[in-house]
């Protein structure tokens, strides 16, 4: 693998760096650049109706070609705007499908183009290919951005050794000079849970002469905050407002600490403070306001933000729905949300199972069994249910040791792999076999593995709860290991004792 990625990358720097395929950096010929800027969302909308419909891998290849048999032009601008907001909405393997499409034809890409790849990369291979592509990258493209880049994927994975090892070397480099490096190393002290490490890291970069940007002074807050410093969040707030205009997301940020010391009434001037200065276009934003307020347990101000957004946008969109939902059941105003889901029935535009799930939850959390059955009946008979519908209700019915119901959920659900791929969630499994375990039901534990076997999910973590549920329960089954040598399974070297005593057949011990 690592050849195949050395062997692309030598061939990368063959593109980027001859003038004949700079030339031919635009796929399509097609007007100026000015002109181009207007196809941007067109083709964004384009890609994403498509990949909503249809998510499997190889759609973007197929539309994109349509899209040049269709004689439309397209570009390199077109094509990253669509990178970006595809990362924007967390769309990370939509956005490095397209990447590849982009280096499968010979786009040009610039360094700060590769920082972006191996960060896709990270976030949709994980941190070892994220590594591999960076060292396969020939010397030219392994930047300060791409080395902040593969720093900020080791914070995003919590490695804290890597991270610091690799900023080390960065530092006899002497590539350290940019205010992205810092702020990634920074990240990585926060997701390490070392927060009394970032001050002094803030100090370090000022004092090199690199400027903080909104998003340092950002983590300098948070890290006061983890450490419950709130005078000294408040004392960065009034440094930044005397020299510089303070973003919406620093008022949150406080407004966050705030509500973690339960002190509501400078929680809500805060979020006053936000609303000020955020972009009423930025949907991002109301969302937060809503969540805050519903964390600081402030009804009327979350009803109030709602219909600000309400105003501020001509549709609300499902993720605004989804958002207001949870901040209401937050606060236990269950008649709002009836209200707010009826409102979201009657004019969405595309079914949300998550929103769904929200109110099935609510019914439950009301005791109101029946109406989220049929909730998920309808949703189940319509192709809309996903997995956490189905954990929603067998973790209610676990709960109310309601076995017969929880896999009567466990058995609709299995019926619907044919028609969606269904794969049980390793939690639900994992709640079922704990809560057979806990009763010592030898007898329910066999009839769910039986099910487990029947979707080709019956693995070690399984058996193992098979023997310690026998174990517990006094009982033995000289069939379990046979089974797990048919099964060609491998339990632990631990489990191997308890194997043998539960195989032991009664009269022989």
């Amino acid at each position: 693998m690592l050849r195949a990625a050395s062997t692309t990358a030598r061939r990368r720097a063959s593109l980027t760096l001859t003038p004949g395929r700079q030339a031919r950096a635009l796929l399509h010929a097609g007007p100026e650049r000015r002109a181009l800027k207007g196809a941007c969302w067109p083709l964004y909308a384009r890609l994403s109706a498509h990949l909503a419909a249809a998510p499997s891998s190889g759609i973007m290849a197929e539309e994109l070609g349509r899209w040049l048999r269709e004689r439309r032009p397209l570009s390199e601008e077109q094509l990253l705007f669509c990178v970006h907001r595809f990362r924007k909405f967390k769309q990370n393997r939509h956005a490095l499908e397209l990447m590849d499409w982009m280096e499968a034809r010979g786009v040009n890409l610039q360094l700060k183009h590769h920082a972006l790849r191996l960060d896709l990369v990270s976030k949709v291979n994980g941190i070892h290919a994220a590594e591999e592509y960076f060292w396969s990258l020939p010397d030219i493209f392994r930047s300060m951005k791409s080395y902040s880049s593969l720093l900020n994927c080791y914070a995003e994975h919590g490695m804290a050794h890597k991270g610091l090892k690799l900023y080390e070397n960065m530092k006899a480099m002497n590539i350290v000079s940019e205010t992205s490096v810092y702020n990634n190393l920074m990240c990585l002290y926060q997701k390490t849970g070392q927060p009394e490490k970032i001050p002094t890291t803030f100090v370090e970069m000022q004092e090199s002469g690199i400027q903080a940007n909104n998003f340092s002074y950002f983590v300098l807050t948070e890290s006061y905050i983890m450490m419950n410093d709130i005078e000294s969040a408040e004392k960065v707030l009034k440094e930044l407002q005397k020299v510089n205009s303070v973003p919406w997301s620093l008022y949150t940020t406080i407004a966050k600490g705030y509500i973690k010391l339960q002190q509501f009434d400078k929680a809500e001037l805060a979020l006053k403070k936000a609303e000020e200065v955020l972009d009423k276009r930025d949907m991002f934003s109301w969302h937060c306001l809503l969540s805050l307020y519903a964390s600081s347990g402030n009804l009327p101000e979350v009803k109030r933000i709602w219909v600000s957004l309400k105003s501020a946008f001509k549709k609300c969109s499902n993720r605004s729905y989804l958002v207001m939902l949870k901040a209401l059941k937050k606060l236990d105003d269950f008649e709002s949300v009836q209200q707010i889901f009826q409102e979201w029935e009657s004019s969405h535009e595309q079914y949300d199972m998550k929103i769904a799930n929200v109110i099935i939850q609510a019914y439950l959390d009301k005791g109101m069994t029946d109406k989220a059955e049929a909730m998920r009946q309808t949703a189940m008979a319509q192709g809309h249910s996903n997995n956490r519908t189905f954990c929603i209700l067998i973790e209610f019915y676990l709960e109310k040791s309601k076995i017969n119901e929880a896999l009567q959920v466990w058995r609709d659900a299995k019926n619907m792999v044919k028609q969606q791929n269904w794969v049980p969630a390793r939690e639900l499994v994992n709640r079922f076999l704990k809560h057979f375990e806990d009763s010592k039901d030898a007898y329910g534990m066999e009839t769910f593995c039986e099910c487990l076997r029947k979707l080709d999910r019956l693995d070690a973590e399984a058996y193992e709860a098979l023997i310690r549920t026998y174990m517990s329960a006094g009982r033995t089954n000289p069939s379990i290991a046979q089974r797990i040598e048919d099964d060609r399974v491998d339990i632990r070297p631990e489990m191997v004792e308890l194997l043998r005593a539960v195989s032991i057949e009664r009269g022989k011990e």
